[in-house]
């Protein structure tokens, strides 16, 4: 931790939350996706453990700045949630606006309004409630490595520009399908604007200098507690 002060510093103990389905067991059975949901009740509990534990759940867009200004809040979260499936609508937004807090959905913009995807109405209902950050998810979510430079370009800066023109807002944040990233596409996000990108890679340390290589912690069923938190 010290030597990545001295280098990519300030760097703090931020915990990101990653998601991908919030789903009944039976339904996400049927879909073969259980090993990456987690059920509405278990995500419910997560979310009263967090408060309870004194947690304060923060935007995204918050940790690079207030890592930068030391005003980060004494426990800080972040929610967020891969691939915009319908079922943040269904059972992730609805807690969020009752606990007023805040999540980032990553979308794949040519996998919206398909079959068990968000449709571009919720996602822009979603972030004009000031609760949801619509982030980029790609237009296809390929492995962005083992794409050309302007393939790279193309799956990042078209679907940042799809989103904002479906909801009205400045989309300042990525992640890399299947977590995997190269310089090419950190070179990219750099030159269009975004402020930061999550990756897959385990832990909690979030630095100023590598904004493009926000750590996170994937969450399945049971207490967050064996997470660490």
């Amino acid at each position: 931790f010290t030597d990545l002060n001295i280098k990519y510093g300030p760097c703090k103990r931020v915990p990101i939350l990653m998601y991908h389905h919030i789903l009944p067991d039976d339904l996400a059975r049927v879909i073969g996706a259980a090993k990456l949901s987690v059920t509405p009740e278990i995500f419910r509990q997560q979310m009263d453990y967090l408060i309870g534990k004194g947690y304060t759940i923060i935007g995204l867009d918050e940790v690079i700045d207030k890592i930068n200004t030391n005003s980060l809040p004494a426990k800080p979260v972040v929610l967020t949630f891969d691939d915009g499936y319908r079922d943040f609508y269904d059972y992730v937004y609805p807690v969020l606006k009752e606990k007023n807090i805040k999540g980032t959905v990553f979308v794949i913009s040519q996998y919206t309004g398909g079959e068990r995807y968000l449709v571009w109405a919720q996602v822009k209902e979603m972030v004009d409630s000031g609760l949801v950050t619509a982030g980029d998810h790609t237009l296809n979510h390929p492995a962005l490595p083992k794409l050309n430079k302007e393939e790279e370009v193309n799956q990042i800066v078209s679907a940042k520009n799809v989103i904002e023109q479906n909801t009205g807002r400045p989309v300042k944040f990525f992640a890399y399908p299947y977590g995997s990233s190269n310089q090419n596409a950190k070179d990219i996000l750099k030159e269009n604007g975004f402020l930061g990108a999550v990756t897959t890679v385990s832990g909690r340390t979030q630095c100023a200098g590598l904004p493009y290589d926000m750590q996170r912690i994937r969450i399945g069923v049971g207490p967050l507690a064996k997470y660490g938190l």
